[in-house]
């Protein structure tokens, strides 16, 4: 392994049919994967490494050499290896550190693809999504609204998760029952997935089927993919705690997943304890495509929990395993549609900063039930009536988010959030367009007749400069009428 850049320096992709990638490729970049996994979530494995890192690689069975894990892990030479490989001159690395890096490039690559993806044909639904999105990136910054795909559906085949995490950022309650996958559950599901399609456009392939729940709980999970895959076209992302819990059935469900062309899984890496069967149970090769996500006691800063749903009823116990109150906390991903297949219920969702009103970390649009495929069509089809304008109305009352701080300069009028600052060049009188924006109890339409009087603003101006503050998502659109989620105190 311990080879520098030759004549065959092809990097290839990982996350298609790797039935023409080399054996040798993906162990390669496996092996790197597997020791950044151990370095990552294991600081006693970090202090081995420092006093003997050949001793330390060996023992996790890989074949490395230590030049190929060293610009990955020191600050340092991973700063070098940046600048080699915008400039081109990276030929004096490995090229198993370089196939890596590729290997990450491309599933961030692939992230971005998801969200792009992840957009409606229904121009109603697509509209108000990137609103959500603009909107988030106002509000949580760009670091983390980047890591969010706003993806357009959710799906729960259980009430409840028998894993019981403590920093749950979602609070999901103990396990209730599973949704069998019965004749006629599995008739429903159907119905349900193919009313999807029909509403929400190709898009509805990149939902996934868990959410306050972990999917491994229902024991005919598999069942439910492989109707998924079949009917929407795609294999769904799974993401359990319990991958280590029945080694066998996760590993058959690895081989379902990939043999439906799926990308990403992800196992939640809770106790080293779960990380040590994990990598006991699987070849590194195996896993390639499985990211392990460090939510254990011992995991550095960086991966501290986020302050959002039942991680807040710890604060004054676990604080320092959690993210300051002051950064942004949510782990939604979905700004769609949640359903519930016990309770046959509908939620239109989108994530938002946790906080005592939203402490899961997401708003709560509008709701419905229904029992059959014809009901929910009807449902979906109201929920978006009602919540997805494709742009402003002229009763749609004017405030501005409340995070949000205005500014004036000359003929600029600038918007701040804590995270980016958005300016409107040359505008008529803005420090009465500020007074304007300040009140919030001006309808459209009000707010351009008083401007068009007071400042000689023409009403399709005014028009539009409010329809582009309601895309750049600096509306405020939350939805007070909801009733707010209430946690209960954690015991103990």
């Amino acid at each position: 392994m311990n080879q520098t850049q030759t004549a065959d320096t092809s990097i290839m992709p990982l996350l298609g049919d790797l039935s023409n990638v080399p054996p040798d490729y993906i162990q390669q970049v496996s092996s790197i994967k597997r020791f950044l996994e151990r370095w990552t979530i294991d600081p006693s494995f970090r202090e081995v490494f420092k006093e003997d890192p050949t001793g330390a690689i060996a023992s996790l069975g890989v074949s490395l050499q230590v030049n190929e894990v060293m610009p990955l892990i020191d600050d340092a030479l991973a700063i070098e290896l940046n600048k080699a490989i915008k400039a081109g001159e990276d030929g004096r690395y490995p090229i198993s550190v370089l196939r890596y890096r590729a290997f990450y490039r491309e599933k961030r690559i692939h992230r971005r693809t998801i969200r792009k993806d992840c957009e409606s044909t229904n121009p109603r639904i697509a509209a108000w999504r990137a609103r959500q999105i603009n909107r988030c990136i106002g509000e949580l910054g760009v670091q983390k609204a980047d890591a969010l795909v706003h993806a357009p559906l959710s799906i729960e085949i259980a009430k409840g998760c028998s894993v019981g995490c403590w920093f749950c950022g979602v609070a999901a309650p103990k396990l209730d029952h599973t949704w069998a996958y019965t004749e006629k559950n599995g008739e429903l599901w159907r119905s349900t997935l193919k009313v999807l399609l029909e509403v929400l456009g190709p898009c509805a392939k990149q939902g996934f089927l868990y959410w306050a729940t972990d999917p491994l709980d229902n024991p005919d999970y598999e069942k439910f993919l492989v109707d998924f895959h079949e009917i929407l076209g795609r294999c769904p992302q799974t993401t359990t705690a319990m991958g280590s819990k029945d080694i066998e059935r996760t590993r058959k469900l690895l081989r379902l997943s990939h043999s439906m062309n799926s990308t990403i899984d992800r196992f939640s890496i809770i106790t080293l304890r779960m990380l040590q069967q994990i990598h006991a149970g699987f070849k590194p090769e195996e896993l390639i495509r499985v990211e392990c996500i460090p939510q254990n006691r011992e995991a550095a800063d960086k991966y501290r929990k986020a302050n959002a749903g039942r991680a807040r009823t710890f604060q004054d116990r676990r604080g320092k395993e959690m993210m300051p109150e002051e950064s942004s906390s949510t782990i939604a991903c979905v700004s769609g549609f949640l359903f519930n297949m016990m309770e046959r219920s509908v939620r239109l969702i989108t994530p938002c900063n946790a906080s005592a009103r939203w402490p899961l970390g997401y708003w709560v649009v509008d709701e419905g039930h229904f029992d059959s495929a014809e009901e929910l069509r009807t449902v979906l089809e109201g929920i978006v009536e009602r919540n997805m304008s494709p742009g402003l109305k002229s009763t749609q009352l004017v405030r501005l988010r409340p995070d949000l701080i205005q500014e004036t300069s000359g003929s600029d009028i600038l918007f701040r959030s804590r995270w980016i600052k958005i300016t409107f060049h040359q505008q008529a009188e803005p420090e009465k367009l500020a007074k304007l924006l300040e009140a919030g109890t001006y309808t459209a339409a009000d707010f351009a007749l008083k401007r068009e009087r007071e400042s000689g603003v023409s009403l399709p101006e005014s028009f539009l400069f409010l329809d582009n503050l309601l895309k750049k998502g600096m509306l405020d659109e939350e939805p007070y009428h909801m009733i707010p989620v209430k946690l209960e105190r954690a015991a103990g």
